[in-house]
């Protein structure tokens, strides 16, 4: 776990640590956090923070962020408890992007007491310092108590495409890999029945249990807490490899995260030169060597899906609609290595350059909605952090 983001709380060895999470939120709040002399905010600014608390971290509204909040820990609200998970995790993203660390920890101290195992909403459209710190602290605090969930059938946690190339390509490979992983991940999530691990969430928790390695998944220490944790019965990674000329290798593999079971293990060759090379790889990847093996899988699981509802039913659809929309040329894959790029830049925490890149890969795929909501995100957060250190 990266201590950039957060702290681990300690506990004694046998003893639950979440039963005291309420008491050490409260003490938490009332430590760093409110004010005895805190302004209340106009009726009509709550009303609109109880809607939307996340909006005025988007619209910069910093101020009244914070004033809200402060009126919420200090029980002067009605707000259900949903209401109030959504509050808290609004103030811990103003509290973060103003450089507050210790009162953004405390208020998701507060959503976690009245749920250990809360969620995030709309991950995918976050802040990265937010996700990291929610999913530190939960599964920091899940793993000292032992109270880790259980993995679910239909969730899948999809880890990176490596780039394990020795040669130079045509492409950046490291952009290349990346971006195949980013629409490998979409396709899955538009044509199968799995509910996707969101990314943020993903990297969070390998953090957390010091899984640097996909490959590592197939080692019980490693996949069993990833499985309990993100509620993932399986983790699809692979690896890719410019092999000669224009042509590449990428090899898959799907693992039963309780089990260690290797549930597909396939690779595939192919030549990438254009958008229509890149369409026809996906095709083939999605089709004929994902789909398959994972509707038997499902199937045994007792998940058979019915007719026109198979993942390839529902893909070749959508396939042949994404070639149509894409046009001709190189946009698909200029797509592909605007949005590899993003990802990389996003995980060395450069947050210019992966919006600069989220919002290229925008442009050239209009009906992206990952590309849109991450630059979104991270203009956010900048601008945000700007006005706190104001």
């Amino acid at each position: 776990m990266s201590s950039k983001c957060h702290r681990k709380p300690t506990a004694t060895p046998g003893v639950a640590l979440l039963p005291i999470l309420g008491m050490l939120g409260v003490l938490t709040i009332f430590g760093v956090v409110t004010t005895a002399a805190a302004a209340a905010p106009e009726a009509a600014t709550l009303a609109e923070f109880r809607l939307d608390p996340m909006s005025f971290f988007f619209d910069l509204r910093s101020a009244d962020a914070l004033l809200c909040g402060q009126a919420v820990l200090q029980g002067t609200t009605d707000f259900t408890p949903s209401e109030k998970k959504e509050a808290m995790t609004a103030l811990a993203a103003t509290y973060l992007a103003a450089g507050k660390e210790p009162q953004a920890r405390a208020a998701v101290l507060q959503v976690l007491d009245l749920d250990p195992q809360a969620e995030l909403s709309k991950q995918e459209t976050l802040p990265p310092p937010l996700v990291q710190l929610f999913y530190g602290l939960r599964d920091s605090l899940l793993l000292a108590s032992g109270q880790a969930g259980t993995p679910q059938i239909l969730t899948l946690a999809i880890g990176d495409i490596e780039n394990n190339s020795i040669v130079k390509g045509k492409y950046d490979m490291d952009n290349f890999a990346r971006g195949l992983t980013h629409i490998v991940t979409t396709d899955l999530k538009e044509a199968s029945p799995f509910k996707i691990v969101d990314r943020q969430r993903l990297a969070a928790l390998r953090s957390e249990i010091e899984m640097s390695s996909s490959a590592q998944v197939t080692d019980p220490k490693f996949g069993v807490p990833l499985g309990r944790l993100s509620g993932a019965q399986s983790f699809l990674f692979g690896s890719l490899m410019q092999v000669e000329g224009n042509k590449v290798r990428l090899d898959l593999r799907w693992v039963d995260t309780s089990t260690s079971e290797i549930l597909l293990s396939e690779g595939v060759e192919a030549k990438v030169t254009s958008s229509d090379d890149l369409f026809k790889l996906e095709r083939r990847l999605l089709l004929e060597t994902l789909a398959p093996r994972m509707q038997e899988w499902l199937s045994g699981k007792g998940q058979a899906q019915g007719p026109g509802q198979k993942i390839q039913d529902q893909a070749r659809p959508m396939l042949d609609e994404r070639k149509k929309s894409a046009g001709g040329g190189t946009a698909y894959l200029d797509f592909l290595l605007r949005s590899g790029e993003a990802m990389l830049a996003e995980e060395k925490g450069d947050y210019a350059a992966a919006t600069s890149a989220w919002k290229r890969a925008a442009k050239l795929r209009p009906g992206d909605t990952m590309a849109v909501d991450r630059a979104r995100a991270l203009d956010a957060q900048m601008a945000a952090a700007q006005i706190g250190q104001e």
